[in-house]
């Protein structure tokens, strides 16, 4: 299959599994505890004033929002997959939380025009192709306000599995790049296909779905290129956290 489309195929596989997965966010997932998460959040928050507008992307079930509401911030929260957001809104209901919003939006189709003080894109840039990630970067230089602030986070992998991975995606005859995770995505996601929700653990998810692993002096790279100056860095909970800010 060629490249291009073949990611495609990715992307539209990605976006099913979390619609598969959607029911257990809240329930089953979404309290594991991420330390270093809450506190580049808390650093994040810091570096912005009174009653800003935050985007959440890929926001998910809106894990983290609860955080930037009790802060007094307005929030809206976009993600790809429709099953996920139902979630964000059960969870956050607007009538109780009319600071926050919610849209069916994917990073690729990020299109506003200096509107947010600040910027969060947690666990998902993971899910993203290196064809995307400076396409990505960019939308979120220019939805920012100047001088507006950005955390992301970068999952830090196993190199070894990654490169082991990289063999066997090639022997089959896949179109990857070093740095993709997708050998077990077929079986993986058929496996969990199979399975209620209620029985699925993040453990059986995580192989599911395409993964790509840029290194951190490639995503440094990208950043600068999109006109992103990083302010601080940190490594925990098996992420990198980068927090930035809008070049002038």
């Amino acid at each position: 299959m060629e490249r291009a489309e073949w990611l495609k195929k990715m992307r539209a596989h990605a976006e099913a599994l979390y619609d598969h997965l959607a029911p257990a966010y809240w329930v089953t997932f979404g309290f594991y505890p991420n330390a270093a998460h809450c506190q580049f959040i808390a650093k994040f928050l810091g570096r912005l004033g009174a009653h800003s507008a935050i985007l959440d992307a890929g926001c998910g079930a809106g894990r983290y929002d609860g955080m930037l509401l009790e802060a007094r911030h307005s929030v809206l929260g976009i993600d790809q997959s429709a099953s996920m957001l139902a979630r964000a809104r059960e969870h956050f209901p607007q009538e109780r939380f009319p600071g926050l919003r919610y849209a069916k939006m994917g990073l690729q189709e990020i299109d506003f025009k200096a509107e947010f003080d600040g910027a969060i894109c947690i666990d998902a840039l993971e899910h993203v192709s290196p064809e995307d990630w400076p396409g990505i970067l960019t939308r979120f230089h220019k939805a920012l306000k100047p001088g507006g602030v950005l955390y992301v986070t970068v999952e830090v992998p196993d190199w070894a599995e990654v490169g082991a991975a990289y063999e066997r995606s090639k022997a089959r005859g896949l179109p990857v790049v070093f740095g993709e995770v997708v050998d077990q995505v077929d079986t993986a996601s058929a496996q969990i296909a199979a399975l209620d929700w209620q029985a699925i653990s993040g453990e059986q998810s995580d192989p599911a779905v395409y993964h790509y692993h840029p290194s951190l002096e490639q995503v440094r790279a990208w950043l600068d290129e999109a006109g992103l100056a990083i302010e601080e860095e940190g490594i925990g909970d098996g992420y990198a956290h980068l927090l930035m800010r809008k070049k002038a």
